[in-house]
């Protein structure tokens, strides 16, 4: 066994801010005893020299270094030049990408210590699955969606080689099945044989590269060879946490126990404002489906709105195509009134209302608002409620869903049992199936239609015609898609979308269709083609031969027409997708291409083009980590252009008007949910609201009818870059810790009509005056109450669209999380508030004296009348106790209005709230709660 201490090995360099942080707390970590290290930061932040300087600078032991791909493998063995031996040894015979020869820091592929021997069953799928793991063992693809890729585009231009491939892979499985035991005794020959060189060699650190990657065979395999080799110190790295939807609860459970908790996360805005990463700005560019389209989403909600009258008749039959057969006995609306009347609970009846209500609120509370919406009389035992938060479809859902597993399934006749079925069938139609525990989304034809519409995809040529105006030919776009051609579409909608809707070729023909951007001369990149403009075909083959010459790469380039386009083909052994990756990125760097479209399999993770300086995202992807892998591409920094600033754009469909015509605007949010992006007032904030005010988490306000006018505002931030890199102030100081803020917006007009109700009151109020006044009522409360602390200082910033942002600077998180909830519940609607207290303006009185008098003497001499104009919820933290509410009650005096804090968690006082409710008394003011850095 060699000697397994390092050489006096140290770090020649200096590091960033945020990686002399990751190595200050994996100095404490180790020091303490802790052998295991998880760390989050976004690509291009230096994830690699973290994980060198742990290595050389704190464990000191011969390193195994793990990534999913040969491009990301090579990265860690070049970036150890940055490293260096006190006394001038030479270190580069002491690195190796090599599996058969491990060296002080060993830098090789997940694939080539877990590629597995067998599997479990004999099917197609197994062998292909094995054939991928192979390709990207050989360094043949750089990804398995890259391989899969490259697998299918064989099956359709040589079926012949496929199929041989493909019975070499069967024969494998069939020659291994045999083969039993635990994770690692499933391992091919030449894993098993790698990992006892590595053990045997004497490796104490482990660095695992993209760690997200550890929720399926790559983790289970890892968990025991971390035993394998005695335990050695584990450092996870990752741009992103990793997606745990549709995961195993057991591999989920597994990568929590492996890694622990995150020991830090390096948030992005932090390492642009450091100046090394570049700056962005994330827009959004808004359609509408085509007529077509609308007309197939309207038909969906007829049938919503069909299958909803339909239940609510009793006894009825109808042969009328996709309708109903055979009615149920007893119809939604009677089976609703009898459950509200009898208290008639799933198992059991209730005795008294107020239990039967708390069993299931959402459900009693659409139950009581869908009858009293068809005016259907209430059983005298049931009393006003307050309004639900549910969207009306949800509530629908909500009905239909009870109604069909709590009366329908359970009817002791047949014919009952066929209708729920033909619900079930309806809704999963509508994008909504009924499992045994609830209502769950699923796959939706209307959903589908919105995604892939053509219009999203023709949206791509207005956004690059304008950025190409604005950079010319420094412009470097690239266009991502979820698949090249899609090969599966359902036949409902085969008559909207054809096999190109919505994927990469759809974009790359509309790109070639336009003369503008024809201009910039776009490539296609995929796992399978490499599709080029025609009129660039002959620079492209001139300077592709040059490139493989150069790196002695045998391969021999030719070209077919395909009318507008050429696909490029390539033969000899080294052509793969990872050669023509790197060859077509190089002559995207340097400006053959100013456009690349591609796939997200391709164009997303290890993937690099640090000149990138447009990203259009036509993917469905919501998964923070596959949207911060996307994002990722576009912020690496360009040394030749020092002030680069990216624009990151998303193409968002929308019908409002239809009950699943916002589905894409839901998308676009789930990808912003983990995004932090600079705002117009220079906050940097996390969620999208930083793309636009406007936009929330229902719905994008002022949308409807102002499409154009939006998408108006978003060229021209797209054009004035200048203006945003500068809002990202880059160099300056700046919060490390993300700080919680509310915005408040609102339509209604009556929020902020009259005067303050005190004597000297000159101006009337506006948004930004209210929410002033009420914010500071808020915080002086909690800090006379010790809720937060004396230092903690209130900021109020007025943002576009007329929008308000308060915050607290100097406050710790759960001061900031407690000011920050406590003026959304006094800002926002009443919903069982336990004290709420009345608001209060002076109105000029209608008189002849008052309309007499100049405008400029009226706020001085006019008469005014003082009416009860709003009743707001008194905040959480300050209502449990009468003495907290007086604490309140009386900075509201002193700055809103004056006014007694009522009790009103008892009958009396519920109706007081309904009856602010119903008379429009109460606020409906937008308020968003955001996370932001300054």
């Amino acid at each position: 066994m060699p000697d397994t201490c390092l050489p006096d090995i140290c770090f020649r360099g200096q590091l960033r801010p945020s990686q002399a942080e990751v190595a200050r707390i994996a100095s404490e970590k180790l020091a303490k005893g802790k052998r295991r290290l998880h760390i989050v930061a976004p690509p291009g932040s230096g994830k690699t020299v973290m994980g060198l300087y742990i290595w050389a600078e704190l464990v000191g032991k011969p390193a195994l270094v793990l990534s999913p791909n040969s491009a990301i493998q090579a990265q860690w063995a070049a970036r150890t030049e940055l490293f260096e031996h006190r006394h001038g040894m030479d270190l580069a015979p002491l690195i190796s990408t090599d599996p058969l020869m491990p060296g002080l820091l060993t830098s090789l592929t997940y694939q080539s210590v877990t590629l597995p021997a067998r599997a479990t069953e004999f099917t197609e799928a197994r062998a292909t699955d094995l054939w991928a793991q192979s390709l990207i063992a050989k360094n043949q693809a750089a990804c398995e969606q890259e391989a899969e890729d490259w697998i299918e585009g064989l099956r359709g231009h040589n079926p012949q080689f496929y199929n041989e491939r493909l019975a070499y892979f069967r024969k494998q499985i069939r020659e291994e099945d045999a083969i039993g035991g635990r994770a690692m005794t499933l391992l091919h020959r030449t894993s098993l044989d790698t990992l006892v060189r590595l053990r045997d060699y004497g490796v104490g650190l482990l660095i695992l590269d993209e760690c997200h990657h550890l929720m399926g065979h790559w983790g289970r395999v890892l968990a025991e060879v971390s035993e394998y080799l005695d335990g050695p110190v584990i450092v996870g790295l990752t741009a992103t946490p990793p997606d745990r939807e549709g995961k195993k609860r057991e591999d989920t459970q597994r990568y929590d126990d492996f890694f622990g908790k995150i020991d830090f996360e390096v948030p992005v805005p932090a390492v642009v404002k450091d100046g090394y990463l570049a700056p962005y700005q994330d827009l959004a560019y808004f359609v509408r489906p085509s007529e077509k389209e609308l007309a197939f989403i309207a038909s969906a909600d007829q049938q919503f709105r069909s299958l909803i009258d339909e239940l609510c008749q009793a006894n009825a039959i109808s042969d009328a195509p996709g309708s109903l057969i055979l009615r149920p006995p007893e119809s939604l609306t009677d089976w609703l009134v009898r459950v509200l009347r009898d208290l008639q609970l799933p198992t059991r009846q209730a005795s008294q209302w107020r239990p039967f209500f708390a069993a299931d609120p959402r459900f009693v509370t659409a139950a009581v608002w869908f009858l009293n919406d068809r005016n259907i009389a209430l059983p005298e035992n049931v009393p006003e409620l307050l309004p639900s938060d549910d969207p009306e479809e949800e509530r629908l859902i909500i009905l239909i869903d009870r109604y069909t597993r709590h009366y329908l399934r359970r009817s002791p006749h047949t014919t009952d049992h066929e209708t729920a079925t033909r619900v079930v069938d309806r809704l999963r139609m509508l994008g909504v199936q009924i499992t045994d525990s609830g209502p769950r989304a699923c796959a939706s034809p209307v959903s589908r239609v919105i995604a892939y519409t053509r219009n999203k995809t023709q949206a791509v040529v207005p956004i690059l015609r304008h950025e190409a105006q604005s950079l010319g030919q420094d412009l470097r776009a690239v266009v991502i898609a979820d698949f090249e051609k899609s090969s599966a579409i359902r036949s409902e909608v085969a008559h909207l979308l054809d096999e190109e809707a919505g994927g990469a070729v759809a974009a790359f023909r509309m790109l070639l269709d336009d003369p503008e951007t024809n201009a910039l001369d776009p490539v296609l990149v995929t796992g399978s083609s490499v599709l080029v403009d025609a009129d660039l075909e002959e620079r492209v083959l001139g300077e592709a031969n040059q490139w493989l010459q150069v790196r002695s790469i045998d391969v021999e380039l030719s070209s077919s027409s395909q009318g507008m386009f050429h696909e490029l083909n390539g033969r000899g052994s080294d052509w793969c997708p990872r050669i023509y990756v790197e060859l077509i990125t190089e002559l995207f760097q340097r400006g053959t291409t100013r456009c690349l479209v591609g796939t997200r399999g391709l164009l997303g993770e290890g993937w690099d083009a640090n000149s990138v300086n447009v990203l259009v995202d036509l993917s469905t992807a919501t998964t923070s980590m596959t949207v911060n892998q996307l994002r990722g591409r576009s912020l690496r920094l360009d040394p030749n252009h020092p002030r680069k600033l990216s624009n990151n754009w998303d193409i968002v469909c929308i019908a409002p008007e239809f009950s699943k015509g916002l589905d894409d605007y839901r998308r676009f949010l789930r990808k912003h949910e983990t995004i932090f992006g600079v705002c117009d007032d220079g906050a940097i904030e996390k969620g999208v609201g930083h793309v636009h005010a406007a936009f929330t988490e229902l719905k994008p306000e002022l949308v409807d009818g102002s499409v154009s006018q939006l998408n108006s505002d978003m060229l021209h931030r797209a054009a004035n870059r200048e203006a945003a890199y500068e809002l990202w102030q880059i160099g300056k100081s700046y919060s490390g810790q993300p700080i919680r803020a509310v915005e408040i917006g609102s339509h209604q007009a009556k929020f902020t009509e009259g005067f303050p109700p005190f004597a000297k009151a000159k101006r009337s109020w506006d948004r930004l005056s209210l929410v002033t006044a009420i914010s500071e009522a808020v915080f002086a409360s909690l800090q006379e109450t010790s809720q937060i602390s004396a230092t903690s200082v209130l900021k109020i910033n007025p943002r576009d669209g007329g929008y308000v942002r308060v915050f607290l600077v100097d406050a710790s998180a759960e001061e900031a999380r407690i000011f920050a909830q406590s003026v959304r519940e006094t800002l926002g609607p009443l919903s069982s508030p336990r004290y709420v207290i009345p608001r209060s303006v002076d109105i000029p009185a209608d008189t002849l004296t008052n309309r007499l008098l100049p405008r400029l003497l009226r706020p001085w001499l006019e008469r005014r009348d003082r009416l009860q104009w709003m009743l707001h919820a008194v905040p959480t933290v300050l209502a449990s106790k009468r003495d907290l509410a007086a604490v309140f009650e009386k900075h509201w005096n002193a700055r809103v209005s004056p006014g007694q804090a009522m009790f009103v968690k008892n009958e009396q006082g519920e109706q007081l709230v309904i009856d602010a409710i119903r008379n429009n008394l109460s606020p409906a003011t937008i308020v968003h709660e955001k996370e932001m850095f300054l």
